[in-house]
């Protein structure tokens, strides 16, 4: 059965009246087998890395969720370091690649124009870093050299897998490169900052790990999600709503790169030159950002896209970031008044990390598992409950921070409801990359 795909034919024959011939072998796979198989992780990326991007994602969220609530009820868990760590890590740069990179491999071919590398070329390396993730997560409980093992597992399996994507990149004639070398230079960066955390466990040096972390996330994961924004929601917003036009000038581009790295290296330059003047440009860079991202998300068409919820789920993802940006500068504006009791503390990174990653995830990934499983381009009722789950569940993180007295039971709560959408979501989609397409078609 899966010989026969892997060898049938992509264009169907004509016969010489001109009707479709259609193969004994696509004839045989147009009723496939409910039976599941890990060899079908093989056939396409998206299958492979979504599948243990999953599986990640659900250990890392329940991990988290058994610590929040051992800790609501007074159960002590024996941990080698402070579990905000591990949450902040594992949150930010240990599950999120794996989806990234069955992405980068299904949609990056077709951006460069060449031929996508086979999918168990690139199954070493995913399996690598995905036992990193495992040994990681272990190690948490043992010992931080256990932790550096998994997180050094993890760049290698990246670094590996990065090589394969610029091999890609070069081999590319196309005169338009800048979205795939962006991802790439940023992606780097994410690789190296395991390493980074890696050596801050093993020091137990809280600021080392916290700069990784944050690093992480303004230096790699936001700027390649916005970088993938700006590429393909105006695309996908043009071919389903009329009279909208695809607009991602390369300025736009620039201004949300300089945005987000802007804002993850001005407070380490806080800490390098005179704090007053930098403080005072974080509100400037946080107050524009949020600006802009409202701007676009009008222009994109936000209000437009509600009548597609595939297409709404997207937007309103992205909606998050300038929330986010605006929450920053809330906060940013508290520092400069001294005005501490005033401040939202972690609801800005929430709002970031669960709203805007979180959120487009569930978009993007819904659309590529459909798209390339011969299913309709759509959000059916679960998927589109589990989004407004999610959405209630960042704003019970986000209010459990911005009103401390309720976040002793808001933030488990919020954070089991997150638990519940993602372990239904991939309850739901692993079966799918275990099964070939339902349409009969290869990949």
């Amino acid at each position: 059965m899966h010989r026969a795909v892997k060898h049938m034919p992509t264009t169907p024959a004509r016969s010489g009246e001109g009707r479709r011939v259609i193969p004994l072998a696509v004839q045989a796979n147009t009723a496939p087998p409910d039976r599941a198989s890990l060899r079908w992780l093989a056939v396409a990326p998206h299958r492979y890395f979504f599948f243990l991007g999953m599986l990640g994602l659900a250990a890392a969220s329940l991990w988290w969720l058994a610590q929040l609530w051992a800790r609501a009820l007074g159960v002590p868990i024996a941990t080698a370091l402070p579990p905000s760590w591990m949450h902040g890590w594992m949150m930010a740069n240990a599950f999120m690649p794996f989806f990234m990179f069955g992405f980068l491999f299904t949609a990056g071919p077709k951006w460069l124009n060449v031929v996508a590398p086979e999918t168990r070329m690139l199954m070493r390396p995913g399996a690598l870093a995905f036992a990193g993730l495992a040994l990681a997560l272990a190690g948490a409980h043992i010992d931080t050299a256990i932790v550096a093992a998994g997180a050094l597992a993890m760049a290698a399996g990246w670094a590996a897998l990065l090589v394969r994507f610029f091999r890609l990149v070069r081999a590319s004639r196309l005169a338009d490169q800048v979205h795939a070398r962006l991802v790439l230079a940023f992606f780097s960066l994410g690789a190296l900052a395991h390493a980074a955390f890696a050596w801050g466990a093993t020091q137990m040096s809280a600021a080392w790990v916290h700069t990784t972390e944050m690093l992480s996330i303004w230096l790699f994961i936001a700027p390649v999600y916005v970088t993938v924004a700006h590429r393909l929601i105006p695309f996908f917003t043009a071919s389903v709503v009329p009279f909208l036009d695809a607009w991602r000038p390369l300025w736009l581009l620039a201004a949300f790169v300089s945005i987000v790295v802007g804002h993850g290296l001005l407070p380490v330059a806080a800490v390098l030159l005179p704090s007053q003047p930098i403080q005072a440009l974080r509100l400037a860079v946080d107050v524009f950002g949020a600006a802009l991202l409202f701007f676009v998300a009008w222009r994109w068409g936000v209000v437009q896209s509600l009548r597609n919820r595939l297409l709404a789920m997207l937007h309103l993802g992205f909606f998050w970031l300038g929330i986010a940006f605006a929450l920053y500068a809330w906060n940013q504006a508290v520092v400069l008044l001294d005005a501490p009791a005033a401040s939202i503390g972690l609801a800005p990174l929430h709002a970031l990390t669960m709203g805007f990653f979180g959120t487009v995830l569930l978009a993007m990934v819904t659309r590529v598992t459909a798209g390339h499983g011969g299913r309709t381009l759509a959000a059916d009722r679960l998927t589109w409950v589990l989004f407004w789950l999610l959405q209630v569940a960042v704003l019970a993180r986000v209010a459990a921070d911005a009103a401390p007295t309720y976040g002793v039971w808001l933030t488990p709560a919020a954070i089991a409801l997150w638990c519940v959408v993602f372990v239904t979501w991939t309850a739901r989609n692993l079966p799918i990359y275990l099964k070939p397409r339902i349409d009969g078609r290869p990949g």
